[in-house]
């Protein structure tokens, strides 16, 4: 079959990589290369299967053309004359020609048509949703054209009535304007059959201009009852077409003023709620009045029959001293031998063009042959083997391009033709010889293919060009990084280019053309001696097997090469190996009696170099009848020219990988892409790849369909850089696995990403909600956690509003409902379930979610709600007038697993929660506190009572003295003084009875025979009620006793000493020039011996003028100031005897210029200290 690559400047192209049956391969489908001029489509391919039996040959071509013509007179009615079939180009099998095939009477050679771009295939097997019914695969979004269109042929046997016509026209209107289903689908929980009109009634769910009458034998509220419309019961309805293909009457597309917002469709959901006419209207193909309403006649269909033709295709490649570094130029002669005499299949037409500022033939274009006088090894062995001495500054690109057009024509039209153009540097070129290349690109119709061989530039920057000319004539680029290791090259740049040019043949091999590729891996060397590792066959294949190892020297692989088959047998490989010493290759072919389906395992002896390694891969091609079907896949990116601009975060790259078996699709599968940024860091290291697990869930961020077999995700936090990306595929097909590994090719990504979070969390489009069983109001709701970054990591919080109409909810109106859990990490499964208290009535209800950042997700699909009235025997909840539900969280979620998880809590019940702990520790705290309290309270009390206890024991009189008046204190006086100036809990510290010192002129307590004291009047202590006056000191009169803080500072008098006046004052400097008192005597006394009943204390004071301010004089007997320090507790012991100090006569201590005290003053000072 020949590929080819027709694209106009003005094409839109989207990369894809297709893996054909069992095989991958890298193709581009150009999806807008159909024109619509004149109001008729030119340029539409259908391609046949190429299995498709030659027996059938006639039925399929009538049946073909009747269902054409009958789509285009279709599409001319619904598009208003807007719109329908002109040309049609149909692909037919290789097998198929004008001598087996009647119908067939002029069959021409195919240029640019091929399986991989048509844009309806007809296939040879049913497809197991679908049938022989035709379907569009639509990976984009609303107004992105779809994939292609597939039909089996028996469709176009069996039909050939005007139904199947208006089918294809409905699917050629989804793929061609990227609108989608206007009815309902069964099964679907979003997009059930039925849906609640706001009068609470079932409605089908289609767009209609008229309402609808339905006949159901089943419960509407089921998502598998379908209504059941029939012609005679709706004779007005004459719309949709994309609702009611098969209706007679249904000839039009609904507009703005019969379509219905409401209805949830998968068109209104995915298309924002636009209308089939509103959104064709947006396209090229009628703006600017283009192809304007009923501006001609419907045109005649033409139909053009092509035959599949070899592929031409023309190796270009560099010839400059930078080849002559290392071992550049050997690997790239071995890899080209290997690739021609070994990789491209027979029959194909292959020359070879070499150039630097010249260009010059090296083969002419050959068909590929076997054999001894076969042209394979020629080709092969073409190139020179030296390289050229010429600077690579002045190779010359366009030079080369043009010799290759020159070879191409000598093989007939150079439109479908191939270039691989194979140089090193950077992939750089200039902007002129850019223009220049594109243009010659685009006349001649060819598809470039490149390879950066190698990759010299260690921080290669995006937009260098080459690759850009690449994907827009439909090819891809690849890029083998530099690994030169002093003098030598490593390994792995050999095998890399060998991966290169595989996959770029798959580019333009037709289907199982070439083996697939199983298994791939890299055994460093110096690490181990033996290498271990597993592939997988899965039973398609099995037929030409090899087991090949890749090394820098022969002597890097050992003796020891075993296989070991899914039986647990060890296959000794000694007598099987075949070495290629001129492509540094050893094989091991097994017979396809010997592969076994299932894991294999190897072992390898490697005794490769610490900088070297061994390659081991594994090849082998589909069995003609398999057991199970054959795996397909395809992949690509969602930026047709591979650059993405990392400014712009409305265009993120998207990857995709459509997962098939036989016509099926594969679910379940795990597929990996591996995003590698090309070059070194800044400390000469690889960047290390970002794994990206692609999901086949029908989000619509982007996977637009749960369970169709495409796999696909955005890539965010990509910085300005080249990229390599590679797709690696696991699954199963009902018990036995397989495994695939494709390569995409290279993507620029330029400009600068934002600094700060700008993404916003994914939109949920598959919310539902349900009537719990045997409840009464218990409605639950489920959905797919959305992410903080599109469907990545966790958002912060849900908003979740309801309305009895849906447009104020899409206005972002509504009452907002609280209550709902926190979001989980994606793509987790939700649950919440609420009291609903709001019977016979319809409420909507959509959620979004709101990231940390406060990036908003966009409003979900709309879901209605509707609770019947309770049984009368049923006790409801009463109706809220102020919200519609009770929110209670009563969630469950799972993850991506479907494992439950613990649901986050809301806020009401997170402040429950903390609200209760907090409550309880301040009980505890509380307690604690008047526990301690009451502690201290009873201690005081005994400490009281206890005093009291030994007072009342003694007796004791304390005379104060005053200005001729004395009080004598009895029993009961004691216990008042005690109460008052001996709390336990109340003293003085040493300092303040130092700074006492100074409070008033004490007199010496001890019995004299003049009956006077050398005590002051405080401390005197009356012996057997006898009291006597003391005049040792200055007259009372000079300290400050009363103080109009301190109104009654002394205790009531006795009756020999009276009260002093209020008057009674001096000045504190009077007598006390130098700050302390002259004492009238200093002498050593001794006292009387006391009685059994006291403790006879004697000590000096320091007058109160001389004490710190921040200290009171004295404390009072007024019951105010108690809270005030008293003088430290004194209380009598029994029985001991104190023996007084002898008296010590100092004479200078009498002397009135004396300014300082005494040392035997001092003493007595510190010893009241010490007291």
């Amino acid at each position: 079959m020949k590929m080819g690559g027709y694209l106009s400047k003005y094409c839109l192209l989207v990369i894809m990589l297709t893996v054909y049956g069992p095989w991958s391969c890298t193709v581009s489908t150009a999806l807008t290369r159909v024109v619509l001029r004149d109001n008729g489509y030119e340029g539409v391919v259908v391609a046949i299967e190429d299995d498709t039996p030659v027996t059938t040959c006639n039925e399929v071509i009538m049946g073909l053309e009747a269902t054409i013509r009958s789509a285009s007179s279709s599409l001319f009615i619904a598009t208003r004359g807007r719109a329908n079939f002109r040309s049609i180009r149909v692909l037919v099998p290789s097998a198929w020609t004008a001598s087996s095939c009647p119908a067939l009477t002029d069959v021409k050679l195919a240029t640019v048509e091929d399986w991989a771009t048509a844009d309806l295939r007809v296939t040879h097997g049913r497809h197991p949703v679908h049938g022989y019914r035709p379907w569009t695969l639509q990976t984009q979004g609303c107004a992105k054209p779809g994939d292609y269109i597939s039909t089996g042929y028996e469709f176009l046997v069996q039909n050939t009535t005007d139904t199947a016509g208006r089918l294809v026209g409905v699917e050629w209107i989804k793929y061609r304007y990227g609108v989608f289903s206007e009815v309902g689908s069964p099964g679907s929980p979003v997009h059930p059959p039925h849906y609640r009109a706001p009068d609470a009634s079932w409605t089908p769910n289609s767009c209609a201009n008229t309402p609808l009458n339905t006949h159901t034998d089943c419960n509407p509220s089921s998502v598998t009852c379908t209504p059941i419309i029939r012609q005679e019961d709706n004779f007005g309805l004459t719309s949709s077409l994309m609702a009611f293909p098969e209706m007679p009457s249904a000839v039009e597309l609904c507009d703005e003023g019969s379509h219905n917002r409401d209805t949830p469709t998968r068109q209104n959901l995915i298309c924002s709620g636009k209308s089939i006419w509103e959104v064709m209207r947006a396209s090229t193909d009628f703006q600017n009045n283009r192809n304007v309403e009923g501006g001609l006649l419907e045109s005649e269909v033409v139909f053009t029959y092509v035959s599949p033709q070899a592929p031409r295709l023309v190796l270009l490649i560099e010839d400059t001293n930078a080849m002559n570094v290392q071992k550049r130029w050997d690997f790239m002669r071995k890899a080209i031998q290997k690739t021609v005499t070994y990789d491209i299949p027979d029959g194909y037409k292959v020359g070879l063009v070499v150039f630097n500022s010249m260009s010059t033939i090296k083969y002419q274009l050959t068909t590929l042959t076997d054999g001894p006088s076969g042209s394979r090894e020629k080709v092969g062995f073409s190139l020179p083997r030296n390289p050229s001495k010429e600077g690579q500054h002045r190779r010359c690109i366009i030079c080369g391009l043009r010799k290759t057009l020159q070879v191409l024509r000598q093989g007939g039209p150079t439109a479908g033709g191939h270039i691989i153009l194979i140089t090193g540097d950077s992939g750089t070129i200039g902007e002129s010889e850019s223009i220049e290349a594109q243009k010659l690109i685009s006349d001649s119709q060819i598809t470039l293919h490149s390879i950066v061989y190698p990759l010299t530039d260690k921080f290669p920057r995006p937009g260098g060009g080459l690759e850009y000319l690449a994907a827009h004539s439909g090819g891809n680029t690849f890029i083998v990084p530099d690994e030169g290791y002093g003098s030598v090259s490593r390994l792995g740049m050999y095998y890399n280019l060998l991966d290169g040019l595989y996959h770029t043949l798959t580019t333009i091999a037709p289907r199982a053309a070439l083996p697939v590729k199983v298994h791939s891996k890299e055994h460093p060397g110096g690490l181990k001696q033996m290498s271990q590792g597993s592939f997988v066959v899965d039973p398609a294949l099995g037929v030409d097997t090899v087991f090949a190892i890749f090394y820098y020297d022969v002597t890097h692989v050992g003796n020891q090469v075993h296989l070991v088959n899914p039986h647990g047998q060890v296959i000794d490989t000694v007598n099987m190996q075949k070495e290629y010493h001129n492509i540094n290759m050893i094989t091991v072919r097994l017979d396809e009696a010997q592969v076994i389906p299932g894991l294999w395992k190897y072992k390898v002896e490697n005794l490769a170099d610490s900088h070297q390694a061994l390659y081991v891969q594994v090849t082998s091609r589909p069995r003609s009848n398999p057991d199970s079907p054959e795996v397909s896949v395809r992949g690509w990116s969602n930026h047709p020219d591979a650059q993405v601009n990392a400014t712009d975060i409305s265009q993120l790259l998207a990857l995709y990988a459509e997962v098939t078996a036989g016509n099926g699709a594969v679910e379940g599968a795990t597929v990996t892409a591996t995003i590698t940024r090309l070059g070194q860091t800044v400390n000469g290291t690889h960047h290390q790849p970002i794994r990206v697990m692609l999901l086949d869930n029908g989000l619509t961020s982007p996977d637009m369909l749960k369970a169709d077999g495409v796999y696909s995700r955005y890539v965010t936090g990509l910085v300005a850089a080249k990229y390599s990306i590679t797709l690696f595929i696991e699954g199963d097909i009902e018990g036995p696995k397989f495994s695939r590994h494709v390569r995409l090719g290279v993507v620029d990504v330029v400009g600068v990403s934002t600094s700060h979070d700008a993404l916003p969390p994914s939109r949920i489009v598959d919310l539902r909600s349900s009537l719990l069983p045997n409840t009464v109001n218990q409605v639950a709701f489920s959905w797919t956690a959305p992410g903080g970054d599109l469907d990545f990591g966790k958002a912060d919080r849900y908003v979740v509003m309801t309305s009895k109409v849906q447009h104020e909810l899409r206005e972002l109106g509504g009452t907002l409902l609280e209550g709902w859990p926190a979001p989980l990490e994606a793509p987790a499964m939700q649950q919440h379930t609420m009291t609903w208290l709001q019977y016979d009535q319809v409420h909507y209800l959509v959620i979004y979610a709101v990231d940390e950042e406060g990036n908003t997700g966009i409003l979900s699909n709309v879901i209605s709600v509707h609770v019947p009235s309770p049984p009368p025997s049923t006790t409801a909840s009463p109706s809220s007038s102020l919200s519609p539900v009770d929110s209670v969280n009563i969630s469950a979620s799972k993850d991506a697993n479907g494992t439950p998880v613990l649901a986050a809590l809301d806020t009401r019940q997170l402040a429950i929660i903390f609200g209760c702990i907090g409550g309880f520790i301040l009980v505890i705290i509380l307690i604690i506190c008047y526990c301690t309290a009451a502690n201290r309270r009873h201690r005081k009390n005994v400490a009281v009572k206890k005093a009291q206890e030994i007072q009342d024991t003694y007796s004791a009189t304390l005379t104060v003295g005053n200005k001729g008046g004395e009080f004598v204190d009895s029993k009961d006086g004691m216990k008042d003084g005690l109460k008052d100036y001996m709390s336990p809990v109340e003293s003085w510290s040493a300092s303040q009875l130092l700074n006492n010192h100074n409070d008033s002129k004490r007199r010496s307590m001890s019995a004299r025979s003049d009956n006077t004291s050398d005590h002051s009047d405080s401390t005197k202590k009356s012996y057997g009620g006898s009291t006597g006056q003391n005049d040792f000191y200055v007259d009372n009169n000079q300290y400050q006793y009363r103080v109009p803080g301190y109104p009654d500072h002394y205790p009531p008098p006795s009756e020999d000493y009276p009260t002093p006046t209020d008057s009674y004052t001096v000045t504190p400097t009077e007598g006390y020039p130098e700050g302390y008192p002259y004492p009238s005597e200093a002498r050593s006394y001794i006292s009387s011996q006391p009685s059994d009943s006291f403790l006879s204390v004697s000590c000096d004071l320091l007058p109160a003028t001389h004490a710190p301010p921040a200290y009171s004089v004295y404390p009072t007997y007024d019951a105010s100031l108690r809270s005030g320090k008293v003088p430290p507790p004194i209380p009598p012991k029994p029985k001991i005897h104190y023996t007084p100090e002898p008296y010590l006569y100092d004479s200078q201590s009498l002397e009135p210029q004396s300014s300082t005290p005494s040392v035997i003053s001092e003493k007595r000072i510190r010893n009241v200290t010490m007291v």
